[in-house]
């Protein structure tokens, strides 16, 4: 029986949002991810209510919430505070992480033959006050980003918030000062027929916004290091800088 009680609890866990059947599981998520992205980490019964409802459930009603709810806060997904409103946890968004780079993957595979331009941004934070915690903290206060789970305890993850589908970002903070930034613009550009080379002049406005966006992220990243270490160097690898991606997709118009 001493055994039986310290079992590790991961099935259930999982159990209680990968559910067999596809509305229930979406419904969860949907849960996990209203809590996850709201700005304070905390939602009242009636948001998350509207937020299902809205998501594409309209006939998702307090009872089926109120057992959902039960089903996530037995299995430690979400807990409860003093004044009744929801929290996710780290087991919510370690499950959160994995499902979105699921989803996050399979909508990639949907682009990837989608012209588009990438933005892009790699350097390092060079203090020995360095903390990613505390940078990430205050990244959080910025309203541009969002945080997003993150499986890895030694990084912090953000994303700029979009909810476009043509429109991906991923920023990524190291414990040892390194950070990443990627922000993929797609796009149909069916106004671009010739070659890359051929057309510059139509493609160097989606340069001029794919670095942009890099530049943005580098600019916050820069601006928040000096308010936490005025000694700290920000330095770059690589960027900010864009360049195109499956631009010779397009069929020329004949």
């Amino acid at each position: 029986m001493e055994v039986a009680s310290k079992r590790n609890h991961a099935s259930d866990i999982f159990a209680a949002v990968f559910s067999q059947k596809a509305s229930v599981c979406e419904n969860r998520v949907v849960i996990l991810k209203a809590i996850n992205e709201a700005d304070t980490g905390e939602l009242k019964f009636a948001e998350l209510l509207r937020g299902v409802q809205s998501s594409g459930s309209p006939d998702y009603n307090s009872q089926r919430l109120t057992y959902d709810l039960q089903i996530l806060k037995k299995n430690m997904l979400i807990d409860q505070t003093s004044e009744g409103k929801y929290t996710i946890t780290k087991y919510g968004s370690y499950v959160l992480e994995v499902y979105s780079r699921i989803e996050h993957e399979l909508s990639e595979n949907e682009l990837r033959e989608k012209p588009g331009f990438v933005g892009g941004v790699t350097g390092v934070v060079a203090s020995d006050e360095f903390d990613y915690q505390l940078l990430a903290n205050e990244l959080e206060k910025v309203s541009v980003f969002r945080r997003t789970p993150s499986i890895d305890e030694n990084k912090a993850r953000f994303e700029i918030r979009d909810m476009d589908a043509d429109f991906v970002s991923e920023i990524e903070i190291s414990e040892d000062g390194g950070f990443a930034a990627q922000v993929i613009i797609y796009e149909s550009l069916s106004d671009i027929q010739e070659s890359f080379i051929e057309d510059l002049e139509k493609t160097a406005e989606w340069h001029r916004m794919a670095e942009g966006f890099a530049n943005v992220v580098y600019y916050y990243i820069r601006r928040s290091v000096s308010k936490l270490w005025k000694k700290a160097n920000v330095m770059t690898v690589l960027g900010p800088d864009s360049y195109p991606i499956n631009i010779y997709t397009g069929e020329k118009e004949t």
